[in-house]
């Protein structure tokens, strides 16, 4: 494992760095180290994403005769670090920019790709995910929502739930099932699927956070287009598993935890807990986790430019932190003792109630993009090899 960077390394991190010294403006800094807040300003993140996209960083490791840079796998990790480390905002179509625009590259007809890539890229066009299901969350292969050909056209119904961002989604990338002969998980279809139509209906899950980013999408003979089929009927799985490779990289978060760990000692300091000594244990061991995170993420890189596909060692990498953040916000939240219990939109939450705030959404992050029981099983068995559990 590579603990080093080159010289082009390096100045590429220096050319990441002065493009935010120009460009991110320091009112649009992200607040917080928890979840994404109902009232982040949908408007700035969309222009934020375009400007983005118009100095061509959203295709950063795309391939020259894509349009894209070419970059490693390590410049890539580079300027995930830096976007975390000056705290730049979320984009507003993240889903399709990070999951769906770089499976259409590989998957999609050249239609697909003339008719999406861009639009996703620049933020004109924003897609949500309908994955999950009320009765198929973590258990993909159980869902129920069915896509039938009628009339030349494939027609859907049933429900999807916990959507991010579909009350404000054009599209959606959602998998039906296409068949239900031989074995479940060969027997679905990958749609893109527009959600302005007659047959889609949207209604936003309110959270305990108090905010309603998930929603829950009814499908009522929803109409599909051939052309809006990624690959065959019964692909939907694989394609699907490939989304699942981008969403549990987790590169971007190394940087997000060592930013969070020097707010913990600040917190621990400004409210006198700095001198107790169970609290700077804990707060050590904190920076434990994410120096250890960071070298996971290391060896993951170095992994790649050895040239070796992400496998299921991505489910170590999504394991590890999503736990490891729910750790951080509980000690967040106990160094503020009594204050800690206050709601986050309390008057009197400390630093405007962003770490209770970060410790309720910290509870799903071990939930979405795979449970931590589904990840630690694929760890043991096609990580450790251990036998298939009965």
């Amino acid at each position: 494992m590579d603990l080093s960077f080159t010289q082009e390394e390096e100045s590429f991190r220096e050319e990441v760095r002065s493009w935010l010294d120009e460009n991110l403006p320091p009112e649009w800094g992200h607040r917080g180290v928890g979840g994404y807040r109902e009232d982040d300003d949908e408007d700035l993140q969309r222009r934020w994403q375009r400007m983005l996209h118009e100095a061509g960083w959203l295709k950063l490791g795309w391939p020259k005769v894509a349009g894209g840079r070419g970059a490693t796998p390590v410049m890539q990790a580079i300027y995930q670090e830096e976007m975390a480390r000056a705290g730049a905002p979320e984009i507003l179509g993240r889903l399709g920019v990070t999951l769906l625009a770089p499976t259409l590259l590989g998957h999609g007809t050249q239609w697909q790709k003339d008719e999406y890539i861009d639009r996703i890229l620049s933020g004109d066009l924003v897609f949500c995910q309908g994955f999950s299901e009320p009765d198929a969350g973590s258990d993909l292969a159980g869902l129920r929502t069915r896509a039938e050909r009628k009339d030349g056209r494939w027609v859907l119904n049933g429900q999807k739930t916990w959507s991010s961002g579909a009350h404000y989604a054009d599209k959606s990338f959602l998998l039906a099932r296409t068949s239900t002969q031989g074995e479940a998980h060969k027997g679905i279809g990958f749609f893109l699927v527009d959600m302005h139509q007659p047959g889609v209906e949207v209604r936003r899950i309110r959270q305990m956070t108090g905010g309603g980013e998930f929603s829950e999408i009814f499908l009522s003979g929803a109409e599909v287009d051939d052309r809006d089929l990624v690959g065959q009927p019964g692909d939907g799985w694989k394609i699907a598993m490939a989304v699942f490779g981008f969403e549990r990289g987790g590169l971007a978060q190394a940087a997000r935890f060592e930013r969070a760990v020097g707010e913990l000692a600040a917190l621990a300091r400004n409210h006198g807990a700095g001198s107790d000594a169970t609290t700077r244990q804990r707060v050590a061991q904190a920076q434990i986790d994410a120096h250890v995170f960071k070298v996971i993420g290391l060896r993951n890189l170095t992994r790649v430019e050895h040239g070796h596909p992400p496998g299921p060692e991505a489910s170590l990498t999504k394991l590890y932190w999503s736990e490891m953040d729910k750790r951080m916000q509980e000690l967040a939240v106990a160094l503020q003792g009594a204050y800690g219990a206050l709601a986050p939109e309390s008057p009197f939450a400390l630093e405007d109630g962003r770490w209770q705030y970060g410790w309720m959404w910290s509870q799903a992050e071990t939930i979405y993009a795979g449970s931590s029981e589904i990840q630690r099983n694929i760890i043991a068995e096609r990580v450790l090899g251990l036998p298939r559990g009965r």
